[in-house]
């Protein structure tokens, strides 16, 4: 990334700090998507580069739009048993960002599993919404978000206080940590063919 501007960061939570994310995400396959929001970068003018501020080193820039005659969904979940995070890995000069997300679905259903299956091996994109309505968009035009192996997966439990329940992973990888400022709802109509 280009030069970002430093300055102060205060200590302000403004109104407060909440876990957890949304149940409910936003999602659709990574070639259903006409355009991407893009990193940010500095403003040039007249042969004259403006830095980026730090908020805005921190955003995409734009909206998800889907492609003619497709759309994006939702997926409602279980709620307080989704995590989202964002992992810096990579070794020196080979650091990126690796963002994560876990959901539980309630009750092992025939949708669930037919989702898993339309997920499995495919590129996909998710929108998902934090307790704080921070947003952040797991899929790139070049990178998708892909279904992971292993954890719980379905499972019917054993005891009267277990929850019979689907586990859903997700991983996307990327050159920067960014918050999706964009649309979230036109995306969910479908587009009209022309």
């Amino acid at each position: 990334m280009s030069r970002v501007n430093l300055e102060s960061i205060d200590h302000n939570l403004e109104g407060g700090n909440m876990s957890g994310i949304v149940p409910q995400l936003i999602y659709g396959y990574l070639e259903d998507v006409a355009v991407w929001p893009t990193e940010p970068a500095p403003t040039v003018a007249l042969g004259v580069t403006t830095p980026l501020t730090l908020a805005a080193a921190g955003a995409l820039v734009g909206d998800v739009v889907m492609k003619a005659g497709t759309r994006a969904f939702t997926l409602d979940f279980t709620e307080d048993t989704g995590l989202f995070k964002i992992n810096v890995v990579g070794e020196n000069d080979g650091g990126h960002f690796e963002y994560d997300l876990t959901i539980i679905k309630a009750k092992i259903r025939k949708i669930i599993l037919g989702f898993q299956n339309a997920s499995v091996d495919r590129k996909m994109f998710f929108i998902v919404t934090d307790e704080n309505s921070q947003t952040y968009l797991m899929g790139s035009k070049t990178r998708g978000c892909g279904l992971q192996t292993g954890g719980d997966g379905n499972t019917t439990g054993t005891t009267g206080s277990d929850r019979n329940q689907s586990s859903l992973s997700y991983k996307f990888r990327t050159r920067r940590a960014l918050v999706y400022e964009g649309d979230t709802e036109d995306l969910l109509t479908l587009v009209p063919v022309s």
